[in-house]
Order: structure tokens, then sequence, then C-alpha cells
């Protein structure tokens, strides 16, 4: 089996922000240029095996695409609103919530290549005034620390909602987003020097989704650019993404799905008033398709960069925000999961089989982690089988 419960740490730690979310109609489209009237064994494997995840009653509405060969492929089903009829496709806008990270490992890496910082620099040479909080016993937070979540910085800023974990409940979503809504960069920064850290950076990993907040404004600081115009032209422009970003347009949020949490009820989207490089991006299953392939091309050097292992311990593989697998069968392969108030997803590139796969929903509670990653599972065992 190809991934069966080979889960690692940043994704039981995923489970955590995943409580955030306590947290039939039916199209298919094999994406042009590649459709036509028969179906092929990969066809066939994404219906059938989508097709068991949505007939749960929790499951609203789905998002498939798989990117074979440089093939690519596309399944809608359900209904994004319970009653309305609109099931998504192509153009329906999702969260991807901690997916939006390895687009962030991915600028970094792009960052080295551009010499614009480096793995083992200092990250207060990037940050104005003095944090002398950001080092401890005289080991500075460095660059690589940052994208492999050993920074030993909070799993959230401002520090307050760590404290809202301690009771879960329906209402911890909205609970969030109160403290969230009003929470600036600057005040994000001014949290940043009142902070302590109480181990050398680089030896314990502890997900994190300040780090990577961090890691956004010092690419600004690096190349005197805003965080979205860097994702606009490093990675959408070049992979052609058109609905990728973190930040929407009013005409474009009418296309955003609605999110569900555990009880099945609308639940609030995330505030993202800051970078958003942790988990604010939002994105379309045929825009997903199109990052596959730039993941997956071997010419594309930053893609490739950012594959590189950087950390590793007794549960946890690491590469520039990317969790890595190394598999006797199926080689080293790339997983991520994505959990917001009201919308999970996997995304998993599969460089041995030239394969990537993405899989999304619009509800959120403590069992859809584990029913889309096995349905990833059975997917990736199906199209194993496939000519």
């Amino acid at each position: 089996m190809f991934i069966g419960n080979k889960i690692n740490r940043m994704f039981f730690n995923a489970i955590l922000f995943l409580f955030a979310g306590i947290s039939a109609l039916s199209c298919f489209d094999k994406a042009a240029p590649d459709s036509n009237d028969s179906k092929d064994q990969i066809q066939i494997a994404i219906e059938k095996s989508a097709g068991i995840l949505i007939e749960d009653p929790k499951i609203n509405a789905l998002s498939v695409g798989v990117y074979k060969d440089g093939k690519k492929y596309t399944f809608h089903q359900g209904e994004l609103d319970p009653g309305k009829g609109n099931t998504p496709n192509d153009s329906t806008i999702y969260e991807i919530a901690s997916v939006s990270k390895s687009f962030t490992g991915t600028l970094v890496a792009q960052a080295i290549l551009d010499d614009k910082l480096a793995l083992e620099d200092d990250i207060r040479i990037y940050l104005e005034g003095q944090y002398p909080n950001l080092e401890y016993d005289g080991q500075p937070i460095l660059i690589e620390h940052l994208i492999t979540h050993t920074a030993c910085l909070p799993r959230f800023f401002p520090v307050e909602i760590n404290e809202l974990f301690n009771t879960i409940d329906d209402s911890l979503p909205s609970r969030i987003y109160d403290i969230e809504k009003d929470y600036s960069k600057e005040e994000f920064l001014t949290d940043l020097r009142s902070i302590s850290i109480d181990t050398v950076p680089g030896t314990r990993y502890g997900y994190s989704n300040a780090d990577v907040e961090l890691m956004a404004h010092i690419l600004e600081r690096a190349y005197e650019f805003p965080f979205s115009e860097l994702l606009e032209k490093l990675i959408c422009e070049k992979a052609g993404l058109r609905n990728t970003k973190a930040h929407l347009s009013t005409k474009e949020a009418d296309r955003l799905a609605n999110g569900y949490g555990a009880s099945n009820q609308p639940v609030p989207h995330f505030a993202n008033t800051l970078w958003g490089a942790g988990g604010g991006f939002k994105s379309t299953t045929s825009d997903l398709l199109k990052y596959m392939a730039y993941q997956l091309d071997v010419n594309n050097l930053a893609a490739q960069k950012s594959h590189e292992l950087l950390y590793e311990d007794e549960y946890t593989q690491i590469a520039y925000l990317w969790p890595v697998t190394n598999d006797a069968e199926d080689g080293t392969y790339y997983n991520i999961h994505g959990g917001a108030f009201g919308t999970q997803n996997f995304l998993v590139i599969v460089p041995k089989y030239k394969l990537g796969i993405s899989i999304i929903t619009n509800q959120s509670g403590p069992t859809t982690q584990e029913k889309l990653w096995n349905t990833v599972d059975k997917l990736l065992d199906e199209i194993k089988k496939s000519p």
C-alpha cells in the first residue's frame, strides 16, 4: 500500500489545527485538452475512490485533481451548500490552509537560488530593530529553522490563540476568528519581541504557523517586494496559476466555497490579516493541477530545490516546508495536509510515478483528515495498477 498509516508527526500536529474546524449531484470532467468520451483506468479509479467518500453524510462536496504523466483529471461531486444544488467545479475556489506552506517553501528555495538569502542566515538580519530574544544559549534562529518548524516559536500568534485549544467545541472557530480579525502585521512583529525560546534552534521539531508568517516578512525584506507580488511573479505566473492567492477580490470571493465544521454547520473563513503564508491561500482544482506539474518539472530549479531534505528525527522528515517520506517501493514523495475551520485537503507529489493528487472537501471535523487520507491511499493504489 502506498501510504497506509505512514502519517508523520507533521500530520499529527496538523490534527490539532484541524480541531479549529470543530470543528446526489455529481459531475466528472477530464480537464482539457485531455478530455474524451471514453474513460481510462485513472478516470475509473478516481470515480471509484472518491465516490465512496462522498457517500459519507458528513461530506457535503468533494473535488479531486489528478496529474499523471502530463495528463490532468478533475472530479467534482456533491453540493457545496446542502440543499442548494451547487456542485463544485474547476472554478470553485477553496481555502487550502497549510498546503499554502508548500508555496512559501518554494519561494524560499527561489530566494536562495536568487542569492537573496541563505539557509544559514540569522533571521535578525532581515528584521528592523533589536530581537535579542530570538536566540538560545548564543545560538540564533536561522532561515533553515523557520522552514523546518525547528525555530521554537509558538504555534500561533497572537499567543492567546494557543490557549483556546484547552476548550475544544463548536465555538472554537468563531473564538479564534474574533481574535485574529483585528490582528495586524505590526502587532505580529511586536509580539515577536515578547516571546522567549527554550532550546537551541534547529534541534526540536514544533509545528508552527508563526514560523511561516515570519518567513513571508523576511522574503519581503529580502526582495523589497510585497509577499503577494512575490507569490504572483515567482510561482503563479510561471506555473499559469490564475486563481491562487492569499486575498481575493470581491468577484473572486463569490466563488469561494463556504466551509462547514464538525456539526456540519457553517463556520467562518480564516481572517487572514497577516501574509497568509502559513495557511491563508485559496486556490482551485485546476490551479492545483498546474501546481503539481510545476512541482514535478525536473527542470524547475526552485521546485526541485524545495524538495531537498533539511531536517529529520525519529518521526519527521521535512524539506522546504514539504513533509517528506521515503518508501522502498514508491521512492521519495511529498505530501502536505491543510485544515481550515471548514475545509480540509491533501496535496501529494510522487516523482517516481510523475503523479500528483489533490483532494478537497469543504467540511472540517475531527475525522475528516483520516477520511481524506484513506481516500488518497485507495486512489494511489488504484492508479499504480493502471497501465
